[in-house]
């Protein structure tokens, strides 16, 4: 049923023309003979370059704390509000998706996030600034994700825990290359070097512009949309975003305090960068292996496994004294933090079948929020005890999401 529907489906999500047609399409250009597969990439690709910008700060912190005086509970607190506005608004830019069509919330997402995290990075003259401008740059990537998500979940039919997958690798390549890119620019040219890492986003929003021509029209829906159904995803939604938070507080707090541990102990950007790097890197195989699994032995299994073995991986890392270790263990930690991306967001997306572009919302942008506010209280308390406290406090946290993944028995994820 679900790939009829699909296959039938008018709207043009990019340049779309059906064989028989004998005028060209827009643009001039047509697309790929599996458009499904050519659609996923292309937007998997735009995901790689969008996730870059909001990932930019980790590796940059240290740098960031000398030239602007900051401490280790400031920096917690750039987690936190970079997340109020990429995160939190993701329901309400998803809602307003679902309702007015995309091709705004891609092209002025990419273009928005890219130009203003640039700035933020490479101009803002004090911490205020440089926390007004990420809030600022967070609407691109909250306008950005919601109807990028809800696209590719119609795209890729039954397969969606694979499809999903694809998409969310994008991300974590995107999250690998921040701090490649963003060490490099500085090293290059300090932080005026920084303005140029503006130059990929504004180049891929002129790509999606061209590509999503014409543009996907509104899908103007009769009736209201707090029915029974949308309130009984939202009754159902409690432990999912709890899922989230806790796994989201565990994974900014290791990218907010790793690289300043890593700068205490003297260890350099670069090697630093290529830490971060890895880590983000062995999470999209993390999340192509996890997003598999669910097809095959359910999410709930996946979701438990994940954050034992996040919680190990975790502990060791702070307990090895070797280089080679150390990364060998964040690799297998990305790994397995990035493994469920994926399936809590066909768990979200289930919940609200109808309004998926607001489900990936909820799902994302409200629960990530949540643990972003966790994030400011670990640096508290890094900074008033010790860096390697707040990471054992976050090694514990994931743990503490195991008996909320055991509630979600009521939900029933269709990932095959």
């Amino acid at each position: 049923m679900e790939k009829r529907e699909i296959t039938e489906q008018k709207e043009p999500l990019l340049k779309d023309v059906p064989p028989q047609s004998t005028q060209p399409p827009r643009g001039g250009t047509s697309v790929p003979e599996n458009p499904s597969i050519g659609r996923t990439l292309i937007f998997t690709v735009s995901h790689v370059i969008n996730d870059t910008y909001p990932n930019l700060y980790p590796v940059l912190l240290p740098a960031l704390m000398a030239a602007l005086n900051f401490n280790t509970a400031a920096a917690g607190l750039i987690s936190t509000v970079s997340a109020l506005s990429a995160q939190l608004l993701q329901p309400l830019m998803g809602f307003w998706a679902d309702r007015s069509g995309g091709r705004k919330f891609v092209v002025g997402g990419l273009a928005l996030g890219s130009v203003l995290a640039a700035f933020a990075f490479g101009w803002a003259p004090s911490y205020s600034i440089l926390l007004i401008l990420l809030l600022i740059s967070g609407l691109g990537n909250a306008a950005f994700h919601p109807h990028a998500a809800a696209l590719v979940s119609e795209m890729t039919g039954k397969r969606k825990g694979l499809g999903m997958s694809l998409f969310m690798i994008g991300g974590n390549f995107g999250r690998g290359l921040a701090p490649l890119l963003a060490s490099t620019a500085f090293l290059l040219g300090g932080r005026p070097g920084l303005f140029f890492v503006a130059l990929p986003g504004l180049v891929m929003a002129l790509i999606m512009a061209w590509a999503m021509s014409p543009p996907p029209p509104p899908k103007p829906r009769e009736g209201k949309i707090f029915t029974p159904e949308f309130r009984g995803g939202l009754r159902r939604a409690g432990s999912l975003l709890t899922v989230v938070a806790l796994r989201n507080m565990t994974s900014m707090a290791v990218l907010t305090l790793v690289p300043i541990l890593w700068h205490s102990l003297h260890y350099s950007m670069t090697l630093t960068a290529d830490l971060l790097a890895l880590q983000f890197i062995a999470g999209s195989f993390g999340n192509v292996a996890g997003g598999t699994l669910s097809d095959i032995i359910g999410p709930k299994p996946v979701l438990i496994s994940s954050a034992l073995l996040s919680s190990l991986w975790l502990f060791l890392f702070l307990n090895v004294h070797t280089l080679v270790l150390s990364f060998v263990l964040i690799a297998l930690l990305g790994a397995s933090l990035y493994s469920t991306s994926s399936v809590v967001m066909v768990f979200g997306q289930a919940l609200f079948p109808t309004n998926k572009g607001m489900a990936s919302g909820l799902t994302l942008g409200v629960g990530n929020t949540l643990g972003a506010l966790g994030v400011s209280v670990i640096g508290l308390i890094a900074d008033r005890y010790s860096i390697t406290a707040g990471l054992y406090i976050s090694a514990a946290a994931v743990l503490l999401s195991i008996p909320f993944v055991l509630r979600l028995k009521g939900t029933k994820v269709a990932v095959h």
